[in-house]
């Protein structure tokens, strides 16, 4: 039977609804048969049990009555007697089922008789009649009583027999339905027994079936099906589950050729990865091909810049087996470079053999595969199978034939970037030379241009000053003109070289703190002749919010000098240029400089700031300039983070304007120089270092009033500040500081290049060497102070107020030589001029020089290697140094300078002017005097 699962259980469950429906019915029927029997006997026999003596009591109540009345001789008793007659007949009523009617009926007519007899005997007694008739009457009641009798006992009478066959019937019925519902639940139980073994059955080798079949296909076999045994649910679940599996078996079929595509494009991705050239790519991506392929031989052909298809990797290819090459359309693989698709031929048999050591054999088919490349076929793939090609060896080959060519192309065009890459660098190390030329013609043209120049503007000065003989009025002009000429080359040199170390990235900044209004002032007073020549009115507002700057004063000068030259070359007689300092944000201010001159127009905003572009440039321009000063000062702002611009309106001026960072890119703020407490030109310097404002007012007034120049720190900080920037002759030194120790500070200072030897006096409360052993100390002086104990230990370290001697100047330019010869002595100092750093180094040994003016750049020893010889002499420890040179220093320059020399003047402009200024510093002239 084609049954499902669900119409088996519905069977089952109809069945067993069956049986129960027949045992009910059947204990329905045999109850209803023992409930008949039991019926009857209620209503025939067991009314008769109790009717009798119920009729006989009643019976007798009425003739109670009768007898009580005559004895009272009521008639209202008797009249009574007729409600128990009324209650008999009404009792024998009730009972007309367990009386037979025609019984019933005579009874009551009995019991009538016997009542109307009695009431009218009765009545007679009661009038107390007698006689016979009276007697005659009673003999007739009792006649009747007796008849009453005879039928209540006749009609309440009953057989034994009958009863107890009544109650028999009743109980066989009772059997006889028990072993009916017995019967019946024997035989549902045996056919729902018997379902559900037959369902059981299926179902339980339905399910053994399924659960094999999910085993197999848990462990991933799907290639036997699950056996289908019944049309039921299991049934329909295992043809379920047969599709499953051969979904599942076609997914891991699926599955594995992805895979293996997978891995084949990986092994080969894995083979093209590196920096190959393209014939080791094209050689191990037909050998990885031919491996995954089962193919004994493969080549790739790439297209020549001709059109020509050569061999450029092969797998097992004999040498004799290499075509030449293949023109588009010429053979199988010219065929195959004219088209996209893939095409597969048979091998013509005997055309190629494929032999090993041990065997040989002919191919089964041969593949061509176009490589396409931006819709361009760049190169053939062939491939030789012995056996038969298949859809997958298809599928495989199309899948990395765009990856493989996109290879082939970024290969070949890493072989031409190689390529372009030698020749680049070849170029780049042409480029090098030429740079390394152009510095080095630069450095040599920068002393070469320089040297001459200094010689011409120091001569110059001397004559225009009148320091060789008085001058007529012609000639000062003559030599004024000379000195405006020499300093505009000067500038223009100077420029040149700057804007070709900003261009080559060497241009050096040293952020220091500076006062901007003093700078501005500064850079006023330099152009405040050509202001006045003018009749240009300079102006300076700087807002006080700025705060503290700190920047290459030298390249901001630059900046500002470039500007306001400008503006007063521009600005008509009788103009006015303001100069503004004002914030620019948190970090940043702005610098302006705004004049009164003609504008520009919007058109030539554009070639501001650029290498020699000018507005008037042409036969007929009006003002001097090489349109270098701009270019410079946006190369120079913004190598330091800040930028540049201008805004003009024609007819009333411009204004141009640099922001700047306040701090210097990656620079701390340095401290606040000390203040300077006494200053003495040529003096010894001291330094006081005291934290006690009244012991520090002592000191210097002291050594002040002993001929010495004093300068004061509060703090160790502000000390090692100090000796950073400058040289001193000696120093005092409380041992207790706010911020660090005597002692910590004075390891710090010995460990310092510059002031290494520096004489120490140092002041505590108890006077005892111990507390600074270890230390080379002059001298340990207790407080409160000694002011003549002090100046002893100052005299005793050879520290004095009184200096005599020469200044010793070395310089291999006999021009510079005889300049600076000539300027010092007028001076008032006496000088030793030597040529070259040995004969320098012997003068000093002999002479102890009050201080040197050296030139770096020198024949056979330089000006550092002086330097370095000159500090380790006894006479050249603390001797002043001042560099006057027209080399470009580099930051390195500086550090190495900044340990041993006390300046660093350039030779420029301004002759000897700078030097002589900085020399006085040290030096003052009476005293370097003989």
């Amino acid at each position: 039977m084609n049954l499902s699962f669900r119409s088996k259980l519905l069977a089952l469950v109809a069945t067993a609804a069956l049986a129960l429906v027949a045992l009910v019915v059947s204990s329905a029927i045999v109850a209803a048969r023992v409930e008949r029997h039991l019926d009857d006997i209620r209503r025939h026999y067991l009314p008769k049990v109790g009717l009798r003596p119920r009729l006989e009591a009643q019976f007798e109540r009425i003739q109670r009555g009768f007898q009580d009345a005559v004895a009272a001789s009521d008639s209202e008793k008797l009249a009574g007697t007729a409600e128990l007659k009324k209650e008999l007949l009404q009792q024998l009523a009730d009972s007309s089922d367990a009386v037979e009617p025609a019984l019933a009926a005579a009874l009551g007519h009995a019991v009538e008789d016997f009542h109307a007899k009695g009431l009218a005997v009765s009545a007679r007694l009661i009038a107390r009649e007698t006689g016979e008739g009276v007697v005659a009457q009673i003999g007739d009641l009792q006649a009747k009583r007796t008849r009453v009798a005879e039928l209540l006992d006749k009609a309440t009478a009953f057989d034994k027999s009958e009863l107890t066959n009544a109650f028999s019937a009743a109980a066989e019925a009772q059997r006889t339905g028990s072993r009916v519902r017995l019967g019946l639940s024997i035989a549902c139980l045996v056919v729902v027994l018997l379902l559900s073994l037959w369902i059981s059955r299926e179902m339980l080798e339905g399910m053994a079936h399924l659960t094999a079949g999910f085993r197999r296909f848990g462990e991933g076999d799907f290639r036997s099906p699950i056996p289908v045994v019944s049309r039921d649910e299991l049934g329909e679940l295992a043809r379920q589950a047969n599709q499953m599996a051969h979904s599942l078996r076609q997914l891991e079929s699926e599955r594995s050729r992805v895979d293996w595509l997978k891995s084949v494009q990986s092994s080969l991705s894995d083979q093209l990865r590196g920096e190959l050239e393209p014939k080791e790519v094209a050689d191990r991506a037909v050998s990885t091909l031919c491996r995954s392929l089962d193919c004994p031989v493969g080549a790739l052909y790439a297209a020549d810049p001709d059109g020509v298809f050569r061999v450029l990797g092969q797998h097992a290819l004999s040498a004799g087996d290499r075509p030449l090459g293949f023109r588009t359309g010429e053979g199988l693989v010219g065929q195959a470079a004219l088209q996209s698709e893939i095409m597969v031929v048979h091998a013509p048999a005997g055309q190629l053999r494929v032999s090993s050591g041990l065997a040989e054999g002919s191919p089964r088919s041969v593949a061509l595969v176009p490589l396409l490349r931006i819709g361009k076929v760049t190169g053939v793939l062939e491939l030789v199978s012995l056996q038969p090609w298949t859809e997958r060896s298809t599928e495989l080959v199309a899948s990395v034939r765009e990856a493989l060519a996109i290879a082939l192309d970024v290969a070949q065009g890493r072989a031409e970037l190689r390529g372009l890459l030698a020749e680049t660098r070849r170029q780049a190390a042409e480029l090098t030379r030429a740079g390394a030329y152009k510095s080095q013609f630069l450095a040599n043209m920068s002393h070469e241009l320089r040297t001459p120049l200094n010689a011409i503007l120091g001569f110059t000065q001397l004559l225009h000053d009148g320091e060789v003989g008085s001058l007529t009025a012609e000639q000062r002009e003559f030599l004024g003109n000379v000195l405006t000429s020499s300093r505009h080359l000067l500038r223009l040199i100077n420029d040149v070289l700057d804007l070709a170390k900003v261009e080559s990235g060497k241009l050096d900044f040293r952020p220091e703190p500076i006062d901007l209004p003093e700078l501005i002032g500064e850079v006023n007073a330099i152009l405040r002749t050509a202001a006045a020549d003018k009749k240009v009115r300079v102006q300076v507002a700087v807002d006080p919010s700025i705060g503290r700057v700190a920047l290459d004063p030298a390249r901001l000068k630059q900046v500002l000098y470039n500007y306001l030259s400008n503006a007063l070359k521009f600005t008509p007689s009788g103009g006015s240029v303001t100069v503004r300092a004002s914030p620019e944000g948190t970090d940043f201010f702005r610098l302006e400089v705004h004049d009164t001159g003609s504008g520009i127009q919007p058109a030539d905003l554009a070639r501001l700031f650029v290498e020699f572009q000018q507005l008037d440039a042409g036969a007929a321009k009006k003002h001097a300039g090489t349109g270098l000063g701009l270019a410079l000062t946006k190369r120079i702002v913004e190598a330091q983070g800040g930028s540049v611009g201008v805004r003009s309106t024609p007819g009333a001026g411009s204004v141009f304007h640099a922001v700047l960072p306040r701090l210097a890119k990656g620079e701390a703020l340095p401290a606040v120089a000390p203040r300077l407490a006494s200053r003495k030109e040529g003096a010894p310097e001291i330094l006081v270092i005291e934290d006690n404002p009244a012991d520090q007012a002592l000191i210097v007034e002291a050594l002040s009033a002993a001929g010495f120049s004093v300068e004061t720190a509060a703090t160790g900080a502000q000390a090692l500040a100090r000796f950073r920037e400058r040289s001193f002759d000696a120093l005092t030194l409380d041992l207790i500081l706010p911020d660090m120790s005597g002692v910590d500070l004075l390891a710090r200072i010995r460990a310092e290049a510059r002031n290494a030897d520096v004489p120490v006096v140092v002041l505590t409360v108890v006077a005892e060497q111990g507390a600074v052993a270890g230390f080379t100390v002059s001298d340990v002086l207790a407080k409160p102070i000694d002011t003549a104990a002090l100046l002893g230990s100052l005299r005793r370290a050879g520290v004095v107020p009184e200096r005599h001697g020469a200044v010793l100047v070395v310089d291999d330019d006999p021009g510079c030589l005889k300049l600076m010869q000539a300027t010092l002595g007028r001076s008032g100092y006496d000088t030793i001029c030597r040529e070259d750093a040995e004969a320098a180094l012997q003068a000093a040994a002999e002479s102890r020089p009050v201080a040197v003016v050296l030139d770096l750049i020198m024949p056979r020893v330089d000006g550092f290697e002086f330097l370095e010889r000159f500090r380790k002499m006894e006479a050249g420890r603390r001797t002043p140094v001042i560099v006057w040179t027209v080399k470009d220093l580099s930051a390195h320059d500086h550090a190495r300078l900044r340990e041993t020399v006390h300046a660093i003047v350039a030779k420029g402009s301004d002759g000897a002017a700078s030097l002589l200024r900085e020399l006085n510093a040290f030096l003052p002239r009476a005293q370097a005097a003989k």
